[in-house]
């Protein structure tokens, strides 16, 4: 790799500082050595001209679920423009146990790409029985531990696994769903559900179980991320509980803040966990971003093949492919929001780094060269040759966006 870069011309987004400049940023041993003017005797290796391009931290995803082969939706992840992904508890094999863990490290740091982050099981085999040994997982190198979709239905073991969780120090990241409503696909229980007929889930069953962590937290000491958030009462009760002083966080997916309901018109669309809510449930996600009561914006990444999808619509596994389409539908948010690019950024960098005590997300003097040369104008199509993730699922599949991921370091490494 070369050793000392410099990127030309670039408009810097440090969204830490809210800071939108047009200036020099170089690079000298996999750190970032300064702003503006070359330190001393620095001779680049490289100059990289980016001339009508941001550059920005690498970008964190809290959500990613992995399947094998891993390279395809690694490489996926920087060409996306991401440096970090959290990967589910609920990838293949299920991250349940050290050695696992340690393999995936293993395979992650032999494809030498994207940083992974394991999120660890709560429970052993995400069963809901018996708690997982999550000193051993954060030992393995696990940044925090959760469930996925896994329910939890004893809240007795659930209040035990939050205060195993607060003893080491580990982040929970939970997916709030109620038990319940775990067993099969659903729709949104709405107005486009009654013309369709298809069985539905209601709001209720997401903030019943925000209601349920909510009311355990003040005596665990636990640190939650309620992630991929639906709901406008899902909104108001992570105000509430962060009115409070408790320690929450939450972020919604990217498809959660531009789809509705009404996508299953006719059994077309996909089959999403969480469901795809109405337009009030869209504007109030929309709104937390603004206001910041949601602090970040996850890709919610689950890759399916085309196969997996010739099933009757009720069968199909939920989810969207996302991390290459991520900027583009940033873009889209920076246009239709009125939102700064330092606002749109920092849901994907600094927010992020913050919830899970990363020292990333910045592009200050002193630290890792982790970051995305991204244009905002340039148009690529999206198909199924354009797409590095196995995972073809995608609305966007055959339309042209706006947003391009030009490269992709990590450590003041190319990887893209």
């Amino acid at each position: 790799m070369a050793n000392k870069i410099v990127f030309r011309n670039g408009c810097l987004i440090n969204p830490e500082k809210h800071s939108e400049t047009i200036t020099d940023l170089f690079v000298a041993e996999g750190k970032i050595v300064a702003l503006e003017s070359a330190p001393e005797g620095f001779i680049a290796d490289e100059e990289i001209d980016c001339n009508d391009c941001l550059i920005a931290p690498g970008f964190i995803d809290l959500s990613t679920t992995l399947h094998h082969p891993i390279h395809s939706e690694l490489s996926a992840a920087v060409k996306g423009g991401f440096t970090h992904v959290c990967v589910s508890p609920d990838s293949e094999p299920l991250l349940d146990t050290p050695s696992v863990v340690e393999s995936l490290h293993s395979q992650a740091q032999r494809i030498a790409k994207v940083q992974v982050l394991p999120i660890g099981a709560f429970t052993q085999n995400l069963a809901g029985k018996q708690l997982a040994e999550m000193a051993a997982l954060k030992e393995a190198g696990c940044i925090a531990v959760g469930q996925a979709y896994h329910p939890i239905f004893n809240t007795q073991l659930l209040y035990r696994a939050l205060q195993y969780a607060a003893t080491n120090n580990l982040l929970v990241i939970h997916c709030p769903l109620d038990p319940g409503w775990q067993d099969k696909n659903y729709v949104h229980a709405g107005k486009e559900n009654l013309i369709l007929g298809l069985p539905a889930m209601p709001v209720c069953a997401e903030v019943s179980e925000i209601a349920r962590m909510i009311a355990l937290l003040p005596e665990t000491g636990a640190r939650v991320h309620f992630s991929r958030l639906s709901s406008a009462r899902a909104v108001e009760l992570i105000a509430e509980a962060k009115a409070c002083g408790l320690a929450v966080s939450a972020d919604v997916s990217i498809h959660h803040l531009w789809f509705t309901e009404t996508m299953h018109r006719s059994f077309e669309g996909y089959i999403m966990q969480p469901p795809l809510r109405s337009d009030v449930d869209r504007a109030a996600l929309r709104q937390g971003v603004i206001d910041g009561t949601i602090d970040a914006i996850c890709s919610a990444h689950t890759p399916h093949e085309a196969d997996a999808l010739l099933v009757p619509f009720l069968e199909t596994p939920p989810g969207m492919s996302t991390l290459e389409l991520m900027w583009p539908m940033l873009v889209m948010l920076h246009r239709e929001l009125d939102l700064s690019w330092c606002q749109c950024l920092r849901l994907v960098t600094a927010t992020p780094a913050r919830i899970l005590s990363l020292n990333r997300g910045t592009l200050d003097i002193g630290k890792s060269a982790d970051l995305t040369v991204l244009s905002p104008i340039a148009e690529w199509a999206v198909s199924a040759d354009t797409l590095v993730s196995r995972g073809k699922n995608t609305p966007f599949l055959g339309d042209t966006l706006s947003g391009q991921v030009l490269a992709t370091y990590v450590h003041g490494r190319k990887v893209y």
